[in-house]
């Protein structure tokens, strides 16, 4: 009887715990173990860190994590950054309450799960003495930033970027500088105007020292299980306050008192629709407006009240408002409505979705009666072609059916778009209707809508919400059925009860961790399985959807999330009993252990290519076979390979095999020179061009050559294509044009050059289409003393796919400092030929594809392509330069083809610029 009594007992206290439930004999003998000893926790004393809303602040849920519903034996240091992070790596701190996560950190750190997410601002609040909407304004300016934070790397980052020189100087908290510009945090500056976006950080986690590696894993779950959540709606709670002090501050004293004497006001919202639904199990109206109602009445202190009625439709609610039985309507700003209703400013910005068959031929548009699409519908389309429904349910329906040809609607999220075209139709701002005597109450709103919040981030704070919920509601079941748990006596039932709570709490953490789109586990469980299986041998398989995005663009989001679930069932099914996961946008990453691989992805390949959609999906697959490498890098090689992949034509996988893991880490070591403007061993090289009759030097092309301490020699076919591929290209082009102007500069001081000469080099179009393409380029002439008339430009044909207004009206204004324009690289194209007139040329270069075919058995035909594009370049009054001469037959047949300028290896490769200069000064003409 007293074993009974005590398991009772036992049993009975676990059940009242308000405490963390460890999920296995290791997790109990890991808190047994650690609880023994004293941890030291370090928590920062910033104003974010301990600012008191309802009792709590991050500092105050970081220490309860530990002490109470871990149950650990916690010492609380407090102190500024500095301090924190001194005694920290001094292994006086076990434990940092929030840190920012980075590679140099995990050398000596584990990182939870993101509690989280930050951004890097520079900002003032000395708004009189600095103006930060201008970048200019910040060069040779005294930047604050707090010592030793992470922050400074990624401002100097932003400085190189964008070309500007400050003076970093280094003080305890940059905060505390707030009369002058200073580096910090978003959290520091919500609701400031007078700031600069800086950049994205990595996650803010909690640190742990490395030996701390198994707690690292039970904090994860404690934060899954509550603390995330708790976070989240502490932030949401210390933005509504801040933004709330700015709004009240921007009233004046008519809106204030007008606001004091607000009574409630009522909403009526739509209860099927993407904006607004009535949820029967929340028993609620949910959404993206309702969201921004609630969201709003905390920002601003106006009292909201939804009216509440599930089956009113649109009609019904609109016909409410003109009665005045409702004060306050969501509606798009439309000439159809009622011209005694006045508009806010748009509040939110959906999309109508034109939804079509492909198989019905017939006019016919549907559309829900009584829905805000049904106005704009009556707009476009003629009455006798428009159908309406009653439900959306019919609507789809009638689509199916080929009833109709088309439906539009905002939500299309509950279709199978896979049997439809889906185009976007429009945008359509939607505002909060009112009565044109509640202007003073528009007034107010609208300043409240323009304080910082945005619907999107609603979009994605909605299931975070839904889940965080769903969560309390287990709490809730939790707390009704401890009461009920005491009032039982028999110690079986209590076991029962205590497996059924592990079990229920088990099921609630692990729901948290999927993706909802797809029900795969998502991110969050990647990190935990490969900090928790970093050891494992296999497969580490990156899955990416080729031109999702524009898939996604193109049919909408609803396409794009059928596609996800289309793939990651075939991932379930092919991969069946394997690790898989949803870790981003577009991207799965699969631990496979099963050594027949290459066979399912074969057959993933075909399943793929069967698909019956109106559109092609296909895959990039990289694989990296991870025999001794941890998880983390296993899967980064396998990333490497899918890269690869989506470069190559016809391929579907590819392996990480040494040599590809080294061309893509150098790859990357490209990236990051390109990135830290880190140019030093780039350098020009100059290609003599020589007249076809005299043979004499009469200019030279300025080119690019690479040559770096660690990488050595960088083929322009390597970092040409990066630096296009990562918007960085002007760099180069840039250093070539700067290298070319001062060599030309250095020609003609020293006498070896006359006015005749032509030293060109290469634009890019990305480099003609930025803004500052001609102040460059005129500056570097004024700084060496250089007319423009010695320097010649060459574009390229891909000029017809720019903006061609705004690239022309760089053209000319280069052309008026007589600079030359020549196109490079060109081709027997005849739609090119018929637009060369559109472009203020000088020069053509023809490209050495034909010309190579001289002196073969296509020598005829090669001959009168060239001779007739001669003809035609010659009536249009431009010079012509012959590239990629290596013959004295090519040679010979230029001269009779009358074409003015050579360049080739047959007169000389390209060179450096002493050795230009020796050859230019001996008139060497080749051999």
């Amino acid at each position: 009887m007293l074993k009974v009594f005590i398991l009772c007992f036992l049993l009975t206290q676990i059940l009242l715990a308000a405490g963390y439930i460890p999920k296995n004999i290791k997790e109990e003998k890991v808190l047994e173990s650690y609880r023994e000893h004293q941890l030291v926790l370090g928590l920062k004393t910033s104003d974010f860190d301990n600012t008191i809303i309802d009792n709590q602040s991050l500092n105050t849920i970081i220490e309860d994590l530990f002490k109470n519903y871990l149950g650990l034996n916690v010492q609380i240091v407090k102190g500024n950054w500095n301090e924190l992070l001194a005694m920290y790596n001094r292994k006086e701190i076990d434990i940092l309450g929030s840190v920012t996560q980075s590679e140099e950190r995990k050398e000596n750190s584990v990182f939870s799960l993101p509690l989280y997410d930050d951004s890097i601002y520079l900002a003032t609040s000395n708004t009189e003495k600095y103006d930060l909407k201008d970048l200019k304004n910040l060069n040779e300016k005294d930047i604050y930033v707090t010592k030793n934070s992470i922050y400074t790397g990624y401002l100097k980052k932003f400085l190189r970027g964008n070309d500007i020189k400050v003076n970093i100087v280094e003080v305890e908290d940059s905060f505390l500088e707030q009369d002058k510009i200073f580096l910090t945090s978003k959290y520091n500056i919500r609701g400031w105007e007078n700031i600069i976006k800086i950049g994205y950080l990595p996650d803010i986690s909690i640190g742990l020292q490395k030996r701390l590696n198994d707690l690292a894993a039970i904090v994860n779950n404690a934060l899954l299980e509550k603390y995330q959540g708790d976070i989240t709606k502490y932030l949401e709670k210390q933005s509504n306050v801040i933004y709330k002090n700015k709004f009240l501050e921007s009233l004046t004293l008519e809106e204030r008192e007008y606001l004091n004497n607000l009574s409630q006001v009522t909403i009526a919202l739509e209860p099927n629709n993407t904006l607004s639904y009535y949820s029967k199990d929340l028993k609620r109206f949910v959404g993206v407006i309702p969201f921004f109602i609630e969201k709003f009445s905390k920002r601003t202190g106006i009292n909201f009240k939804i009216i509440n009625d599930r089956n009113n439709n649109w009609n019904n609610i609109y016909n409410d408002f003109l009665k005045k039985k409702i004060r306050v309507v969501p509606l798009p700003e439309n000439k159809e409505w009622n011209d005694d209703i006045i508009f806010t400013e748009p509040i939110y910005k959906p999309t109508l979705y034109k939804v079509s068959s492909f198989f019905s031929h017939n006019t016919k548009i549907g559309v829900v009666r009584g829905s805000i699409e049904e106005s704009f519908v009556q707009e476009y389309y003629l009455k006798n072609d428009i159908l309406f429904f009653k439900s959306y349910d019919e609507l789809e329906k009638a689509l199916n059916s080929y009833i109709i040809n088309a439906a539009f609607l905002f939500d299309i999220n509950k279709m199978d778009t896979s049997k439809f075209k889906v185009d976007e139709f429009m945008e359509i701002p939607i505002s909060l209707g009112l009565y044109k005597s509640d202007e003073i109450l528009k007034k107010i709103i609208n300043k409240g809508i323009k304080n910082g919040l945005s619907l999107k981030k609603l979009e994605e704070e909605a299931d975070i919400m839904k889940k965080q919920e769903a969560f309390n509601e287990y709490q809730h079941f939790q707390l009704t059925n401890k009461i009920l748990y005491l009032l039982l006596a028999i110690s079986t039932i209590f076991v029962m009860i205590s497996i059924y709570k592990i079990l229920l709490n088990h099921k609630m953490t692990k729901e948290l961790k999927k993706d909802l789109i797809t029900t795969l586990p998502n991110r969050i469980e990647f990190l935990n399985f490969i900090n928790e299986k970093k050891d494992m041998k296999g497969f580490a398989v990156v899955v990416d959807i080729n031109n999702f995005k524009e898939l996604n663009d193109k049919y909408g989001q609803s396409s794009g999330d059928d596609i996800l679930r289309i793939v990651a069932d075939k991932l379930k099914r092919i991969f069946k009993n394997q690790n898989i996961f949803r870790v981003s946008g577009d991207e799965f990453y699969i631990f496979s252990e099963d050594e027949f691989l290459i066979e399912r992805l074969e057959r993933l390949k075909k399943e793929m290519h069967s698909l019956k959609l109106s559109y092609q999906v296909d895959l990039s697959i990289g694989f990296y076979k991870n025999n001794n490498k941890d998880l983390e890098t296993a899967f980064k090689y396998g990333y490497m390979a899918m890269e690869d992949v989506k470069k190559k034509n016809n391929f579907y996988y590819i392996e990480a095999t040494e040599d590809l893991i080294k061309k893509k880490e150098r790859e990357y070591s490209i990236k990051s020179l390109l990135r830290n403007k880190n140019l030093k061993g780039l350098y020009g090289v100059y290609q003599p061009k020589f007249s076809i009759k005299s043979k004499e030097i009469i200019g030279a092309e300025a080119l690019a050559r690479w040559s770096d301490e660690k990488l050595g020699f960088i083929s322009p076919g390597e970092f040409i294509p990066i630096a296009e591929e990562i918007n960085l290209i002007h760099l180069i082009d840039y250093k070539i044009a700067s290298d070319a102007i001062n060599f030309v500069k250095n020609l003609k001081e020293n006498g070896y050059i006359n006015d005749n000469f032509k030293m060109s080099f290469n634009l890019s179009m990305k480099s003609l289409e930025r803004d500052d393409v001609v102040s460059v380029i005129k500056n570097l002439l004024k700084e060496n003393g250089i007319s423009g008339d010695y320097m010649e430009i060459e574009i390229t044909e891909s000029i017809f796919s720019t903006n061609l207004k705004t690239t022309l009206e760089k053209i000319n204004e280069l052309k008026k400092i007589n600079i030359s324009f020549s196109m490079d690289d060109f081709t027997a194209g005849h739609s090119t030929v018929s637009l060369l007139p559109l472009i203020p040329l000088d020069i053509i270069k023809f490209d050495k594809g034909i010309l190579d075919a001289i002196g073969t058995k296509g020598d005829l035909v090669a001959s009168n392509i060239y001779m007739a594009l001669v003809g035609l370049i010659k009536d249009l009054n431009l010079k012509i330069v012959s590239e990629g001469i290596e013959t004295k037959l090519q040679l010979e047949f230029l001269e009779k083809a009358n074409v003015d300028i050579g360049q080739g290896y047959i007169f000389s490769k390209p060179i450096e610029d002493l050795e230009f200069i020796k050859k230019l000064t001996k008139k060497n003409t080749g051999s």
